[in-house]
């Protein structure tokens, strides 16, 4: 159990930063950036301490927090085994810290000599239900570590109530222990004016119109589904212009998505990782944004797209209904005729009304809001 500290000294609460990699942040990065410079804006009478694996970027928001580089970076299941186990434990005795908050869903089993309280995010159980599209040692080392964190943690957090029944159901954890920080846009996206759109067409697309995706080209992400419709949606209807522009990258080879690639021809353009002004542009730019995905926590993407003004289309499988509620396309993960359908309604009709839904949803996603959740789970006892 937390220990109390005396009441004249800070309360020192230590971060898993290892997710803040310059240039290369997800889901998982941009949650722990986003709540960390909430938590620490809002907080300045806490003692944070930001625990990194390697080099980190110089443009963090996150004021007086101290931060540690704790090496080697742990670039494997093994090195992150030894940060997790070995190099979080010393760090927290050595820095007298009274509460460990691990954003990514891993805590350290051996924490001897240390009692204070132990916090964790977990973001979704992919690496359970979909072990096929991860690689065999990473999805043994999250199954194992994030079973016991999940036993071991004083609070948990979850970005959605999905993934929350889904921790319960997965660990028998009591629903009194998990509370709900859901994720919001990474960054503040608006609609694009026409000159705007414009313009961004002209830059991704040759100046035509065009649907997108944002994410990694992962098995789960079903990214292959969404490019079938897309040349299904180009043989249907050859006198809509519409391009398809895909931004992310694969994260392992896959044969199936390369020959359906081949297929869309160069209509289909792969613009790998982007953020900032840019992410901002694609989504402005798109007559849609389609997000064919069978398996999220939450899918960022969808608030995002939505916060710039870009109608949805989206899976109807996993969390997706949750975070889009009545302000998007649902459909099947698995139609890829209906996916078709479903673009040239977006390209033929008026999507006002969809625009005007999509932006009053985003606004219910505030990383406010989830910073508090966050602050009071980490309050020890």
């Amino acid at each position: 159990m937390p220990t109390k500290r005396p009441s004249h000294t800070p309360l020192r609460i230590g971060v898993n930063a290892r997710w803040l990699i310059p240039g290369r942040m997800e889901g998982t990065g941009w949650y722990t950036r986003r709540i960390l410079e909430q938590l620490v804006a809002d907080h300045p009478e806490v003692e944070w301490h930001l625990f990194f694996d390697r080099s980190h970027r110089a443009d963090l928001s996150l004021g007086d927090a101290q931060q540690h580089v704790l090496g080697p970076p742990a670039r494997h299941p093994w090195l992150w085994a030894f940060w997790n186990e070995v190099r979080i434990p010393q760090a927290l005795k050595r820095l007298d810290i009274s509460v460990y908050w691990s954003p990514d869903g891993l805590l350290p089993k051996r924490l001897r000599g240390w009692h204070g309280r132990l916090v964790t995010t977990i973001h979704d159980l992919n690496f359970v239900h979909q072990p096929e599209g991860i690689p065999e040692r990473v999805g043994a080392y999250y199954r194992r570590v994030i079973a016991h964190s999940a036993q071991q943690a004083d609070a948990l957090l979850t970005v959605s109530n999905q993934t929350k029944l889904d921790v319960i159901s997965t660990y028998s954890i009591p629903q009194e222990r998990i509370a709900v920080s859901y994720n919001a846009p990474a960054q503040a996206f608006r609609p694009f004016d026409t000159t705007e759109k414009s313009a961004a067409q002209a830059r991704f697309a040759g100046g035509h119109p065009y649907f997108c995706f944002v994410g990694a080209f992962t098995p789960r992400k079903n990214v292959r589904t969404l490019v079938e419709a897309f040349v299904a949606f180009r043989s249907k209807y050859p006198d809509l212009p519409h391009h398809l522009v895909l931004v992310g990258s694969a994260l392992h080879h896959d044969d199936a998505l390369d020959r359906s690639l081949a297929q869309g021809g160069k209509r289909i353009h792969v613009l790998g990782h982007v953020e900032g002004a840019t992410l901002q542009e694609v989504y402005g730019g798109a007559t849609a944004f389609c997000f064919p995905s069978r398996f999220e926590g939450f899918g960022i993407p969808l608030i995002e797209a939505m916060a710039s003004g870009c109608p949805v289309i989206s899976s109807s499988a996993s969390c997706m209904p949750e975070i889009v509620g009545d302000a998007g396309v649902l459909l099947s993960p698995d139609d890829p005729d209906a996916w078709a359908t479903a673009m040239a309604d977006m390209a033929q009709n008026d999507a006002h009304d969809w625009i005007q839904k999509g932006l009053v949803r985003a606004a219910d996603f505030q990383w406010s809001r989830s910073a508090a959740v966050v602050w009071k789970a980490l309050q020890p006892c």
